[in-house]
């Protein structure tokens, strides 16, 4: 077996990697140029996903593609997210279909889901969110990435979504919420005590990720992908007890944090500008959610291998051993 992963120097792509080679399967990466190419795959790809002739090279000769690229950064232009993260999608779905690839799996997210009220429950058939066009540039890319790569699901195209929740594991430091600020010995969230956390461990999004090409009936669907849903103050007190950290937990008045967005919109909209943070964006973060797995676990056998504490533990415990190499490393230079 054959694959290609795109986005293969990245956090979830690392893993994929790591996983797919254990199995047995010979992987092509595709890395942008410039980026790290310490990738284990047995062939380097180097190029940008949004050049087609790097796409139709990528894709010639493999069975599956995995494809986890995006630009995920905090900054840049509607025009350069877009490019990347939608029209890129669009081609490497197109020219993997010309190149007789037996199966593409798009990685989504789960904020392409609408959250219309608190205790909503959402299934890969609830609707995709409605107000898109008032979230970030990543929400809203990958929102129009996810709706593309269903229409080509729609049009025959041998297509598998994955949505994951909230991403983490050894590289990448758990996230203390959904929305939460460092202020000192105080960390702010922008939730509520009972918010459910739609938490995935790393190894547990690339258990479904594989899962998607091995099993036969899943081409044409989508999977949500969610270990647990923790009520955010039991994860803040499991957080604490397992990485040793001290803060203080505060819990933003979300009244006031709804006013204060209102306000904002208003005047950037009296400026001519754009607002910073909306109404819809607050209301999507801070309302909860489930999102049941339950397609997931009935069409692929998944099930989530890595508890939320494991997980944790092993992720705080990368990190120390991290942390110990490079203060070795700095002894060693200093003597």
């Amino acid at each position: 077996m054959r694959a290609l992963v795109t986005g293969a120097s990245g956090f979830l792509g690392r893993q994929l990697v790591a996983r797919l080679r254990a199995d047995g399967v010979w992987i092509r990466a595709l890395v942008r140029s410039g980026r790290d190419r310490s990738v284990a795959a047995d062939e380097i790809c180097e190029g940008d996903l949004r050049e087609p002739d790097v796409l139709e090279r990528a894709v010639a000769g493999v069975d599956h593609v995995y494809h986890a690229g995006a630009r995920v950064s905090t900054t840049g232009t509607w025009e350069e997210f877009e490019a990347t993260n939608v029209r890129a999608t669009g081609d490497l779905i197109r020219l993997a279909g010309r190149a007789g690839v037996r199966r593409l799996v798009h990685v989504s997210s789960l904020s392409v889901y609408g959250v219309s009220h608190d205790g909503a429950a959402i299934t890969e058939e609830s609707p995709y969110d409605t107000g898109g066009e008032e979230r970030g540039f990543y929400a809203r890319s990958k929102l129009a990435a996810d709706r593309l790569a269903m229409a080509a699901i729609r049009d025959g195209a041998a297509v598998v979504v994955v949505r994951p929740g909230l991403l983490y594991g050894p590289g990448r430091i758990p996230p203390l919420g959904r929305r939460v600020m460092a202020q000192g010995p105080l960390r702010i969230v922008l939730a509520s005590r009972d918010y459910l956390l739609p938490l995935a461990y790393v190894d547990n999004v690339v258990d479904a990720v594989c899962l998607a090409t091995q099993v036969e009936a899943a081409g044409g669907r989508a999977y949500t992908i969610v270990d647990e849903h923790v009520r955010q103050a039991d994860y803040l007190r499991l957080y604490r007890r397992v990485s040793g950290q001290r803060w203080v937990a505060v819990y933003a008045p979300l009244g006031v944090i709804r006013s204060l967005a209102r306000m904002v919109e208003r005047s950037s909209g009296w400026l001519g500008i754009r607002a910073p943070i909306t109404v819809h964006q607050v209301e999507r973060t801070v309302r909860s959610a489930t999102f049941l797995t339950r397609r997931a676990e009935q069409e692929l056998g998944w099930r989530p291998r890595v508890s939320v504490e494991e997980a944790l533990r092993r992720t705080f415990a990368a990190a120390r051993e991290r942390q110990s190499v490079a203060a070795h490393a700095s002894a060693r230079s200093v003597a």
